[in-house]
């Protein structure tokens, strides 16, 4: 029903919630993933059958890089399980994730690659 004052349609809630930053974060890993699952796909199909051996290790990284961006964020925030030491730890396990999946699995692409 129209306001009869202004004659304006009357105004109507935004349902509208912005999704939290955990899960932003989350969808961007997603884009990563789809996007590394794609290049080790049209790899095989391009070199027909061909496969990238021991590559696997860096599927570990983006993860591991998320996690360290939303630990970062909720110790700024406080509310980090396990307070600062349980969010230092968890920092220091995911830059053990990064350092892990790219000493192993990039010599791996490098030399699948023949470079």
């Amino acid at each position: 029903m129209a306001d009869p004052n202004t004659g304006d349609a009357p105004r109507q809630e935004s349902s509208y919630t912005p999704a939290s930053f955990e899960k932003r974060a989350a969808a961007w890993m997603g884009i990563v993933y789809v996007l590394m699952t794609s290049f080790v796909i049209t790899f095989a199909i391009y070199t027909g059958g061909r496969e990238l051996p021991g590559t696997f290790p860096l599927f570990l990284v983006p993860v591991s890089i998320t996690l360290a961006v939303v630990l970062v964020r909720r110790m700024k925030l406080g509310i980090c399980p396990g307070g600062i030491p349980g969010g230092v730890l968890g920092l220091i396990l995911c830059a053990a994730g990064v350092g892990l999946g790219l000493a192993l699995g990039l010599p791996a692409l490098l030399a699948a690659l023949g470079v």
